[in-house]
């Protein structure tokens, strides 16, 4: 297959002879591990990088504010919009006669690339610029979006559109869906992929694979993300500084034989043998308890075709239910909002109680077949 950078051919007259800002990080690579930059330079001038969450080249943590430095190697400057800023500035664009955005995103709600993509989108609009979205491949396929849409109550920066925790859009139709429900006067272009196979991964489509960020360095951890990023919102380790991130999750006060032994029993949370619970040890290098030796399960999923969500709401339901003078979920993030308990501007719902979380297994027990109905227009494979 062909990835929308690689087939820059066919939009060659949008970015010839233009002086470009291009929003990219370390996975914006053609399939030959070419940088994006370079491929543009052949037609136009990249002029300035801009930069989302993590930076450049993947090494800030999750959250972490990243600075704005000129690059020496690449001789530009590169603006972080994961720090002072969300969006590029106008004086920013001053010396810009074309965005383009070029990052690999995963199709899940919390993820902030999107987030990016939707503030450059809104400042292109306001100043006249044009934007060129160099479509990418969702990692393991489209899968059908599953949750509820998010409400305006709950937008912040790991939430700013009506989307399911997983919707099922490209980075480029996406872009669509951005520009039509909201910025019907922006010049939008996305740069199209060829024979992508919508039904497989990026490894089974002949593209190898890069983790998109630090702690998503597996298709196991992509598939447990939509539901075990809201273990984030806990006193409970998600398994950050360790080799199984979003695998895993812990505390120094649990016992991993009991927790396991417990879930691997309740054949509604192993969803009828489609997941299975290993009792572990292990110590986080940084995030919560680091340096700290944790108890906890690893999740094993033996059938891809299991919940994710649901999973999460699992996990959560079980520790209220079983460390109730241990576990907490009423964590207050002032970078994300205060309005809401942080894990409820994760999951876009009210979590008070173990009860909250029965109707919301039950509410998220299948697809969401409307939201697909709604979208299948922006579809372009």
């Amino acid at each position: 297959m062909i990835l929308g950078i690689e087939n820059i051919s066919d939009y060659q007259n949008i970015v010839r002879n233009k002086n470009i800002g291009l929003v990219t990080n370390f996975t914006g690579l053609t399939s030959k591990f070419n940088l994006t930059s370079e491929v543009l330079n052949q037609y136009g001038k990249v002029v300035k990088l801009f930069t989302p969450e993590h930076g450049l080249h993947g090494v800030a943590a999750a959250g972490e504010n990243v600075d704005s430095y000129y690059d020496d190697k690449l001789k530009l400057d590169v603006i972080s919009l994961y720090g002072d800023h969300q969006a590029p500035t106008e004086s920013e664009l001053s010396d810009v006669d074309i965005i383009v955005f070029d990052i690999q995103d995963i199709g899940i709600r919390y993820y902030t690339y999107i987030y990016t993509l939707l503030r450059v989108m809104q400042v292109a609009e306001k100043v006249n610029l044009s934007i060129l979205v160099m479509d990418r491949p969702l990692p393991l396929g489209r899968e059908n979006p599953l949750g509820d849409e998010l409400t305006p109550d709950y937008f912040s920066f790991v939430g700013l559109l009506p989307l399911p925790n997983r919707y099922g859009l490209t980075i480029g139709e996406l872009a669509e869906f951005i520009k039509d429900n909201y910025l019907p006067d922006l010049d939008l272009h996305v740069g199209h992929m060829i024979n992508w196979n919508s039904r497989k991964d990026i490894k089974q489509n002949g593209l190898s694979w890069i983790s998109p960020s630090p702690n998503l360095p597996t298709f196991d951890a992509l598939r447990l993300y939509p539901g075990l990023c809201l273990i984030e919102g806990t006193n409970l380790s998600e398994g950050r500084g360790t080799v199984r991130p979003f695998e895993q999750v812990g505390a120094p006060w649990i016992n991993g034989e009991f927790l396991a032994g417990y879930m691997n029993d309740d054949s509604k949370i192993t969803q009828e043998g489609k997941l299975a619970f290993q009792p572990v040890w292990f110590e986080p290098l940084t995030s919560k308890f680091e340096g700290e030796v944790c108890q906890g399960i690893q999740i094993h999923i033996k059938d891809t075709e299991f919940n994710a969500l649901k999973l999460g709401y699992s996990v959560l339901k079980s520790m209220i239910h079983l460390y109730t003078d241990k576990f907490t979920y009423d964590l207050v993030s002032p970078s994300i909002g205060t309005n809401h308990h942080f894990i409820e501007y994760l999951a876009g719902k009210n979590i008070r109680s173990e009860m909250d979380l029965n109707e919301l297994i039950d509410d998220t027990e299948y697809d969401n077949k409307g939201f697909k109905k709604k979208v299948e227009k922006y579809f372009l494979y």
